[in-house]
């Protein structure tokens, strides 16, 4: 039985979206587990992935099948190829949310640290990157995937100022030691989503335009 290619194609990126939003919802509730210190709220984070992994599966599956059965060309082609990074992609950033969950519940066995500004505006900030990125999927915005890259530096800066408060924070609070640990694996996991978002929006110019843009190259 010949493969209604487009028919397909159009039912991969419709269950990517549908993806894509179970992981948006993940990232605004570990964020507000972060914000909030709800510890309740992050172990429902850290128990709930295995739908997002079972989704992420069946899209690879497709996308294989796709390869195998209706050989793509052209732009056919860079839409499999797209649609299967960028799956993985929101796979890698509900397993970082379930890592940050478990440095929330480990944080509050310990003695009691002020959240840093930082960290608080990087809950922000990646939860903006990352709608920013899924918006320009859905409209494949090819533009707004280039802002989306401008605008990751932010996250940057905030991840460098967790640094410099954890340098100010142990020594003068040597008690808050661990939490503050916890805090910066905490902000580097942030950082990370934050990169993965960014390439999320690399592989969406690949998609619509064929030109890579990841590792450094020009966009």
């Amino acid at each position: 039985m010949p493969v209604d290619l487009e028919t397909n194609l159009m039912n991969l990126r419709r269950d990517l979206l549908a993806l894509g939003a179970k992981v948006e919802e993940k990232l605004f509730q570990i964020t507000d587990a972060i914000l909030n210190a709800d510890v309740a709220a992050a172990r429902d984070v850290r128990n709930g992935d295995g739908e997002i992994d079972h989704d992420d599966l069946a899209i690879e599956e497709e996308c294989v099948r796709l390869l195998a059965l209706a050989t793509p060309v052209a732009t056919d082609l860079r839409r499999v190829l797209a649609m299967m990074r960028i799956s993985g992609e929101f796979e890698r950033i509900a397993d970082l949310s379930k890592g940050i969950s478990k440095r929330i519940i480990r944080v509050s066995s310990m003695p009691a640290v002020r959240l840093p500004d930082p960290l608080e505006e990087m809950c922000h900030s990646v939860r903006q990157l990352f709608s920013k990125s899924l918006r320009a999927l859905a409209d494949s915005d090819a533009n707004l995937a280039r802002e989306i890259r401008r605008d990751d530096d932010r996250l940057d800066e905030l991840h460098k100022s967790m640094l410099v408060w954890a340098r100010e924070e142990i020594p003068r609070d040597p008690e808050s030691t661990n939490a503050a640990i916890e805090l910066l694996a905490i902000a580097q996991r942030l950082e990370r989503t934050g990169d993965i978002a960014v390439s999320v929006a690399g592989n969406l110019i690949y998609l619509v335009e064929g030109r890579v843009v990841r590792h450094g190259a020009a966009d």
